[in-house]
């Protein structure tokens, strides 16, 4: 029973079945493949070389998409630089098709609202239809949560954090309330380090187009409201001149069509700073409410940087050349249906993964995969404007590290793996929480729970040099000297 048709959920499911098991994957949304599928194209792979396995495939299915579809000398092709850079509608279409051919079952639009449990084990799963309000409930013998906000093993009672341990927590120099200089990567001076209860900010990441052929129309926000969005007067007064790509990240993808991300350095952008932090622990009917929020903010933004007499012509002409692609989201007025969760839950394992075993030579026994992109969280509280960077907004470069299984491993639930929310820090979880990474966790716990079922044993319990042999097997990439080059020949 995989919770959670995140990138994450699709690897554990794919790699469960294709190990033998019967695999059932409910998603509350209508379409499967997360963030990857909702407008995160440009990806955040660190050194792909050390990205293998199930995820490895996912992406070279991309590249393959563009080469058959568009040739080999193509522009598509080139754009898509490897399977790295996708429309969302593309790794949409490959999730599906490999839950199908799995044959794998489905259930989506539906949400966890209980469980059953015995002695520990979960049993059953209590879900429910988010439009017809139909219930079913499902039992299986092993239980993945991929969810981006951890709703399996929190209602499971297994332990979590949410928001920010403090420096003295775990030794960390980013953890905590933190203003960081982007040259250094240290701490300024401002920087408490103490704990608090915030997580770094959400948005939604939209792909627009400035091909007029393939434009939709951008949706009107409901509650328009100027004022909010003035404080960018000041930030072009400070700057002197600005362009579109002073105030969000415009990443291109094949097709015209781009990646659209906040900007941190602008003292505005897609960001939506605060109105995260009560999201992971809301209802499904509060959690459409901030859904809302974040997205009107956007919409409001975006009218704001198109129309707004008080903002220099040049730089509403440029807002004025992209639209929504009209053939990306067409079931949701062409915007992106699954909003940017960084960050929610994190469990409370036997191991937590820290700003050390990013940045030091910590090896793993228990190794399931490899990671190498930066420690990295948006921002978690307001600006300071003697700072580049609002408060809680960090980067720093990482060495190439070996992701242990234990992270995954709730202490007391016995048949359960989390692949997504694992166990971390604030700023380790700043690493671990790239799509490449999800999928190559989603991999090692499909492969875990193929284990638990041939042996019949506890989650904690299966052999970890057979599941390494496994998972090399299916080419993953377990450490730095098995790193294999990213060439995709056309």
């Amino acid at each position: 029973m995989v919770l959670g048709g995140t990138p994450a959920g699709i690897a554990a499911a794919v790699t469960a079945a294709r190990g033998g098991a019967r695999v059932c994957l409910i998603e509350e949304r209508n379409h499967l493949g997360g963030m990857m599928a909702s407008g995160l194209g440009n990806t955040d792979a660190g050194n792909p070389e050390l990205i293998g396995g199930l995820a490895r495939e996912i992406f070279q299915s991309i590249a393959a998409y563009y080469k058959e579809k568009y040739g080999p000398e193509s522009k598509q092709f080139k754009d898509c630089r490897e399977g790295l850079c996708f429309e969302p509608h593309v790794a949409g279409e490959i999730f599906d098709r490999l839950v199908q051919k799995e044959r794998i079952v489905s259930f989506r639009g539906f949400v966890l609202k209980d469980i059953d449990m015995e002695r520990n084990w979960i049993t059953k799963l209590f879900i429910l239809n988010v439009i017809g309000g139909g219930k079913k409930t499902i039992g299986g013998r092993i239980f993945i949560d991929a969810t981006y906000t951890g709703d399996l093993f929190s209602i499971a009672s297994a332990p979590y954090i949410l928001g920010r341990e403090g420096r003295e927590a775990f030794d960390e120099s980013l953890a905590g309330h933190i203003f960081q200089d982007p040259e250094t990567r240290q701490p300024l001076p401002g920087s408490t380090g103490r704990e608090d209860s915030l997580i770094q900010a959400y948005n939604y990441r939209l792909c627009l187009t400035d091909s007029v052929e393939n434009m939709a129309p951008l949706p009107e926000p409901e509650r328009y409201d100027p004022e909010k969005y003035k404080i960018l007067y000041d930030y072009i007064l400070a700057r002197g001149k600005v362009s579109f790509r002073d105030i969000m990240i415009f990443s291109p993808l094949p097709n015209r069509k781009y990646d659209v991300n906040n900007n941190g350095y602008c003292w505005m952008s897609t960001d939506l700073i605060g109105g995260s932090r009560y999201y992971p622990e809301a209802s499904s009917e509060e959690r459409a409410e901030i859904e809302k929020t974040h997205m009107e903010h956007i919409l409001g933004l975006l009218k704001f940087l198109r129309t707004d007499p008080g903002l220099p012509q040049s730089l509403r002409d440029e807002f004025n050349r992209f639209n929504p692609a009209s053939d990306e989201f067409a079931d949701n007025r062409h915007l992106p249906f699954q909003i940017y969760v960084r960050e929610a839950r994190r469990l409370r394992a036997s191991y937590t993964f820290t700003q050390h075993d990013a940045t030091t030579d910590t090896l793993k026994k228990d190794a399931v995969g490899m990671g190498s992109y930066p420690l990295d969280s948006h921002a978690t509280g307001p600006w300071n404007f003697s700072c580049p960077w609002a408060e809680g907004f960090f980067i720093m470069p990482c060495r190439p590290y070996q992701i242990p299984h234990s992270i995954m491993i709730p202490t007391w639930i016995r048949n359960l793996f989390v692949p997504a929310c694992v166990s971390a820090s604030h700023v380790g979880y700043g690493t671990l929480r790239m799509e490449p990474v999800y999928m190559i966790m989603g991999q090692a716990a499909g492969t875990a729970a193929t284990l638990c079922l041939k042996y019949k044993c506890e989650a904690v319990a299966i052999p970890i040099p057979e599941l390494q042999v496994i998972l090399r097997k299916n080419g993953a990439i377990l450490s730095r000297q098995e790193a294999k080059p990213w060439i995709i020949s056309p």
